[in-house]
């Protein structure tokens, strides 16, 4: 038979001289290529271990602080606790400085943990966790910021001057000094103290009793770090009064009818400037036995004055007066008095 038919494969193959060995051939070495990449085991790839989420760390009440070191601490999942082999780890990040680890400590009995003495520099310290085990690394936690402040605060006192005669019971001192500091004012005269806290300004403003004569105030300043700082201002108590000025529409009025009288207040403080809030109490007396005509209590405006209008009764012939009586929790009480006729 000249020539053979081989199907292989659903490949028909024509004998021919020398076509038979080099296609089985080719097969052969194709074929073993196959079966090789078929039985050939595949290399073991490398896992990465598992970690929990990042741990917590305690958020500051106050992050500010005077002390160059503090004991960090957090908690850590509970499913870890007391687990051998895992890690907390510390990194911060100094003002605008980069990132850096800091401390490493292993995982305890409980959840929560304590990073001791960790070092903190001036200004603003943000520090973040991680969780370690087995050569793996959780994300970083949420940041929390401790900011080392060892200045002392400044103080300036605007008000009052130098020596300054006080003409009340008490001063009020303002000035300036670090935002959110605890401000207190101690009279040394009388050892009376009184506290403010400044703005986010820095501003503030503390009212303090005074005695007679000279008053010695020490004014001290306390930061957000615990910082301290003082400032002593010296103010006299003067002895200047109220200055009262009372006044009516009219000062003679007949005894056989009805009248109306309108009365007016005029308060000055012991500068000599209209003083507004002062309390004004009217009260009208008549000849013989009458009643007295009292109104209520009144205000002073801003310009330091006060009206009362009212209606006086028939009464008989003689005199009258017009009282008034002025309260202030500064300057105490003044009287003034208006005599009036009747006839």
């Amino acid at each position: 038979m000249a020539a053979a038919v081989v199907i292989l494969g659903g490949v028909i193959l024509l004998n021919a001289p020398g076509v038979i060995g080099s296609i089985f051939g080719g097969v052969g070495q194709a074929l073993s290529g196959v079966v090789g990449k078929l039985t050939q085991t595949a290399a073991p790839s490398a896992t990465d271990a598992v970690l929990p989420p990042a741990p917590l760390l305690t958020i500051p009440i106050q992050p500010y602080t005077n002390q160059p070191t503090l004991d960090l601490t957090g908690t850590v999942p509970t499913s870890i606790a007391a687990q051998t082999g895992y890690s907390v780890r510390i990194y911060r990040k100094a003002g605008t400085g980069p990132t850096t680890r800091v401390a490493e400590v292993p995982i305890g009995d409980s959840p929560s943990f304590t990073v001791p003495a960790v070092a903190l520099v001036t200004g603003s310290n943000a520090f973040s966790a991680t969780l370690v085990f087995a050569g793996a690394e959780s994300p970083p936690s949420t940041l929390v910021t401790y900011i080392l402040d060892q200045a002392k605060p400044k103080i300036v006192i605007s008000s009052p001057g130098k020596n300054a005669v006080i003409n009340g019971a008490t001063v009020t001192i303002t000035g300036q000094t670090q935002p959110g500091s605890s401000v207190s004012a101690r009279n040394e005269a009388n050892t009376q103290t009184a506290v403010a806290t400044a703005d986010n300004t820095g501003a503030f403003s503390v009212i303090v009793p005074i005695a007679n004569g000279v008053n010695g105030i020490n004014v001290t300043a306390t930061d957000p770090a615990g910082n301290t700082a003082s400032a002593v201002i010296s103010v006299k108590r003067g002895s200047g009064q109220l200055t009262v000025k009372l006044s009516a529409s009219g000062y003679h009025f007949s005894p056989t009818k009805t009248n109306s009288i309108t009365m007016s207040m005029l308060v000055l403080d012991p500068n000599g400037t209209p003083l507004s809030g002062a309390t004004v109490t009217f009260s009208l007396s008549y000849p013989g036995s009458s009643p007295v005509t009292v109104s209520s209590p009144l205000t002073t405006d801003k310009n330091g004055r006060v009206t009362w209008k009212t209606t006086m009764p028939v009464t008989g012939v003689g005199k009258g007066e017009i009282a008034a009586l002025v309260e202030t929790t500064a300057f105490g009480q003044v009287n003034a008095q208006v005599p009036l006729t009747f006839n």
